[in-house]
């Protein structure tokens, strides 16, 4: 099947990285220009920009410009294989963030430093006002479940977690769609937000099992 236009755009600029004709730090061309370069639309770099900084490849800095991180995570990776989410389903990735993701908010909980517990919070909060205003709130959904994984402090679970947020993209702004899908996310995020604060890591485990949980219960039951 044909790879859709943002697909097509990260493949080449990965190409360029490995190939060292982009190197850490090197600040990218404009959207404008990647576009027209790609012939493409700006949507569509848009899009590739997005997923390349949740992969950490890229770092886009409002105001200055898009940068190639100083250690970009690419290739040769031992999960480069996993089927793409054309071969595999919404709810059969939900059922592998169910199992990582409950034992990375516990760990979490257990091991996030102050900093990682504040920007947990206003995450939350910022998801919350970007709902309450009606705007996209996917990369901050995107963000706070990234964050829970880095403050749990296991480089290789927040790496599992990583490959499945990017297969599930696309899915998970379907799910955003379901039936009161927004209101039990936001939540879930502000209780997750309270017990890794307050370290209660039974608690944390508890929340996102159920919250993960939910999304299944939801797809099963639009079938």
């Amino acid at each position: 099947m044909k790879k859709l236009a943002h697909e097509e755009i990260i493949d080449q600029m990965k190409a360029r990285i490995i190939s060292g004709e982009w190197n850490p730090g090197d600040r990218l061309p404009t959207m404008q220009s990647l576009a027209e370069h790609f012939k493409l639309s700006i949507t569509s770099v848009r899009e590739a920009l997005r997923i390349l900084e949740n992969q950490r490849i890229v770092s886009i800095e409002h105001g200055r410009g898009v940068f190639i991180t100083n250690n970009p995570n690419l290739i040769e990776n031992p999960m480069a294989n996993i089927p793409d989410i054309e071969n595999s389903s919404l709810l059969q990735l939900l059922e592998a963030r169910l199992v990582i993701e409950p034992e990375l908010a516990a760990f979490c909980a257990i091991r996030a430093s102050t900093a990682h517990q504040r920007e947990l919070v206003i995450l939350a909060d910022t998801m919350e006002e970007q709902m309450r205003q009606g705007g996209d709130h996917f990369s901050t959904d995107v963000r706070f479940h990234q964050n829970i994984a880095e403050g749990a402090d296991n480089p290789f679970l927040a790496k599992m977690l990583s490959v499945l947020s990017d297969l599930s993209a696309e899915g998970r702004r379907a799910t955003d769609k379901l039936p009161n899908m927004k209101t039990k996310a936001l939540s879930y995020h502000k209780l997750l937000a309270i017990a890794i604060t307050e370290r209660q890591a039974e608690q944390a485990h508890t929340l996102m099992k159920s919250h993960i949980q939910d999304m299944i219960n939801s797809l099963i039951e639009r079938r």
